[in-house]
Formats: structure tokens, C-alpha cells, sequence
């Protein structure tokens, strides 16, 4: 592990950075070089000097260097070289709001990622959109402070890492595409129709994926329900169960079948032309799709699907960190948790609904993970920079794995608290932070 330095400010020299002896026996660092010191994505020439007088764990920096870096005091720092930059860190954020109002409200929900702060270390900040000067490249908000356990408010430079779990427009996404490039992850929020192109395209991953279409025309209800006689209308930007119809044809009918204010409604139409009517009305002018309806597995009249929490440790790797069953509300169309559900550690599901024995479910476990990563590394291989994804999968009575979405906006690891395991929740929340902080450029050696 790299040694952690307190920074004291240096009231004494101007523009100097001065280091322990030994850190910089142990670096090979010579003062006669020319050398820059590098905080977020700022850098500024200084000259370096070497004193035994410091503690190990310290490092004087003049105080006008602090200032113009915008420093935070309360930080522990590592010291990584790079040809002739000092860099100090790390110096990551996360973009949690878009207005400062709602991240003021929220901020102090932000500490569960910092649970451990000694494994991360550096300066980690919470910004809002409204907050940012893009022309200053300064971030109006918050950095956390170890000693307190609080957030502390103020203007900071650009961090070298954010993670982002807020929708961004093309225009800010382009803003940091140029100032962090591959810095930031989670960056651009793909749909349901998206995935299902992309995902199309790849044998290994089609043949789990149950027939979509874009929505166009009346005419597509009909031919759709024709190959399919219960298909689901989803918006085709959307989460948590929100706009989710269960549309089948019977003998002369239509049956829609819907979650309103947590009850269940169902509604009859008599035609194709009432049916495209109330979608109409529901949608507006949002796009939506229309997927064919796999008979997952249910038990009591409650369906159940299931959600993969994959997340990119501190050597940027996908580990899948739980598989958990998510049961629906009896007669409910949605198995959103949030929506009057429950959960249930999958193996468990799994073991009890298909009769296996703990080997079976371990090596159907081992398929089921083999499917989630094949899914992530292809969102990859299509330009999609993401660290934290929550993947939602059904299967049926065949034992067919189906890729339903993926959530890549703020897949919450609540899922994990939902099952009683507050151990993987903090331990996704800190590979979060860990992610971030390789990607800040102070990984593990």
C-alpha cells in the first residue's frame, strides 16, 4: 500500500513542496529537476525540497499552491510520479444531482460510500450540475472530511474521475468526454430498445433475449400479438416497474393489466385502434416497446425475476457481487421491490422453485454469471464506459435464462439490504469508490 500524507501548509516558501527524506530516497526524487505538482486535472511548476525534519507521514505545500489547487486540508494523499509531475491523490467525484438544492438534501446520504475511507484515501467530492463553471473548471459543492465524518462545502477544481449517477445531455456529456475523457463512468444512460440492438447482434447473448420491437403504428400492436398473445408495452426510458403494461389478446378482447397507485387494474378494449389510443394517452410523445411476455416462473401468484449487481473493482474487472430473486406483489405485472414486492437471495429461489440440490444450483449459478458477464463486456465493446450495472434476468419453467434490461443509471445497491446483507452493501459501495479512484490514476501498483 502507498504511504498516506497529510498535507501542512507552508507559510514560509513560496510555490515549494517539500517532502520527507526518506519519501524521497524511496522515490530516487532530485530537487534539481524541473517539477510540476498535479491535483485533479490542475497542474503548477514548483520546486521541490527535501527535509528530514517532516514526520513520514507528512508534507509541507505553500499555502498559495493549496489555493490555487483548491486543496482540501482534510485529506490523506498518496504521491504517484509520473516523468515529472508530482501527483497527488486521489482526487475523484461523484455527480449526484442536478440542482445544488437536491444535492444540499442529499449529500449526507453519500457517506455509505465512504464507509471505509482508508482504503480510498485522497479527496472525494459530491457536485451538482448547477454547480459547475465550466470555464473556470471549478465544482460548487462538497468534499468529505475523514476527521469529522462530514461534508464540507465549497468551491473546488475539477476532480481527475467522477462517477456519475445523474442523467447527462449530449452536450454535457461532450463537456467531459473532453476534460476527463475515459475518467468518468456510467456516463451516457442506454434504454431498452438500445440493448436490445445491440444485444441482437451477438449469438451468445440473442438467443436470451425475448422478441422487441420499436412501437410505430396500430399495426404493430395487432402483428405483435398475433406471433405473441401476451406481450408487455414498456417505455423505452424507464425503471422501477414505472409505465409497464401487461397487454393480452383473448377471444375478442383486449386485457390490460397495470399497477396504478400500487393497485393492480385491469382494463378491456374491443379493438386494436382502443388499444393504440390508450397507449397514446400514456405516453405521449415518448417512445415505448413492445416485448414478448416470458412465462417466468412464479410462486403464490407472484412472479419473480431476478437482479445481478455487477461492479468493476479497483483493477477496473467485472465481479458479480449477488444474484437476488425479486417476488411481485400477488397479481401485480412488476416485481419492483418498491412496488409492494420482497426479495430473496437467489440460490435460495432457485433451490426451492426447480427442486436442485446445493451442487446443481452452484454450477447453474456459475452459467448464470458466465451470461451477466458476456452482457457487460459487450456494452464494452459498443463504447459503453460503466462500473456499476444492475442487470434484471426471468426465467421459466423450461429453465430459460431471459436478459429482461440493464440499469445503468444508479443501479441502488439497496437490492443487497433487501435480502438482509449489509456486508455486500457497503462492499459495492466501496468498490464504487475503488473504481474511481483507479480511474483517478492511484489504483493498486
Amino acid at each position: 500500500m502507498n504511504p498516506n500524507y497529510k498535507i501542512i501548509p507552508d507559510l514560509h516558501y513560496q510555490n515549494c513542496l517539500t517532502i520527507p527524506a526518506n519519501t524521497a530516497k524511496q522515490n530516487k526524487l532530485l530537487t534539481e529537476k524541473k517539477w510540476f505538482i498535479r491535483f485533479g486535472i490542475q497542474a503548477v511548476e514548483i520546486k521541490l525540497k527535501i527535509s528530514s525534519q517532516l514526520n513520514e507521514n507528512e508534507i509541507k505545500l505553500s499555502i498559495r499552491l493549496i489555493d490555487l489547487l483548491r486543496i482540501p486540508l482534510s485529506g490523506r494523499y498518496e504521491i504517484r510520479l509520473e516523468d515529472n509531475e508530482i501527483r497527488l491523490g486521489p482526487y475523484f467525484g461523484i455527480l449526484a444531482a442536478a440542482k445544488k438544492e437536491t444535492l444540499n438534501r442529499i449529500v449526507h446520504y453519500l457517506s455509505n460510500h465512504l464507509y471505509n475511507y482508508d482504503c480510498i484515501g485522497g479527496a472525494v467530492g459530491a457536485f451538482s450540475l448547477e454547480g459547475i463553471n465550466t470555464s473556470e473548471q471549478t465544482m460548487e459543492g462538497y468534499v468529505y472530511n475523514p476527521e469529522t465524518g462530514e461534508w464540507e462545502q465549497g468551491i473546488y477544481s475539477y476532480p481527475t474521475a467522477l462517477f456519475k449517477i445523474i442523467y447527462l445531455n449530449k452536450q454535457w456529456r461532450n463537456h467531459f468526454q473532453t476534460v476527463l475523457g475515459k475518467r468518468i463512468f456510467n456516463s451516457y444512460v442506454f434504454n431498452k430498445w438500445e440493448m436490445y440492438k445491440w444485444f441482437k447482434e451477438v449469438p451468445q447473448l440473442s438467443s436470451h433475449l425475448p422478441e422487441t420491437m420499436l412501437y410505430k403504428s396500430p399495426e404493430d400492436l395487432e402483428s405483435f400479438l398475433e406471433k405473441h398473445s401476451t406481450m408487455y408495452v414498456k417505455p423505452v426510458n424507464g425503471s422501477m416497474g414505472i409505465g409497464v403494461f401487461k397487454v393480452s389478446k383473448t377471444t375478442a378482447k383486449f386485457k390490460v393489466e397495470f399497477d396504478e397507485e400500487g393497485t393492480s387494474q385491469v382494463l378491456l378494449l374491443s379493438n386494436i385502434f382502443d388499444l393504440a389510443d390508450f397507449f397514446k394517452s400514456q405516453f405521449k410523445d415518448k417512445k415505448y416497446i413492445l416485448q414478448e411476455a416470458i412465462k417466468m416462473i412464479s410462486d403464490k401468484g407472484q412472479n419473480i425475476d431476478f437482479r445481478i449487481a455487477m461492479v468493476k473493482n479497483e483493477a477496473g474487472v467485472w465481479k458479480e457481487m449477488i444474484m437476488v430473486a425479486k417476488y411481485g406483489k400477488s397479481g401485480s405485472v412488476v416485481t419492483n421491490i418498491k412496488a409492494g414486492g420482497s426479495a430473496e437471495l437467489a440460490e435460495v429461489t432457485l433451490k426451492k422453485m426447480f427442486g436442485l440440490s446445493d451442487e446443481e444450483v452452484f454450477r447453474w449459478r456459475k452459467d448464470i454469471s458466465q451470461l451477466a458477464l458476456k452482457a457487460v463486456e459487450h456494452l464494452e465493446r459498443v463504447g459503453i464506459h460503466c462500473g456499476n450495472l444492475g442487470i434484471d434476468l426471468a426465467i421459466d419453467a423450461e429453465t430459460n435464462i431471459w436478459i429482461i434490461e440493464i440499469n445503468n443509471l444508479n443501479p441502488d445497491p439497496l437490492i443487497a439490504l433487501d435480502v438482509n446483507n449489509r456486508q455486500i452493501f457497503y462492499q459495492i459501495k466501496l468498490m464504487n469508490m475503488l473504481y474511481a479512484k483507479k480511474l483517478a490514476g492511484f489504483g493498486e501498483d
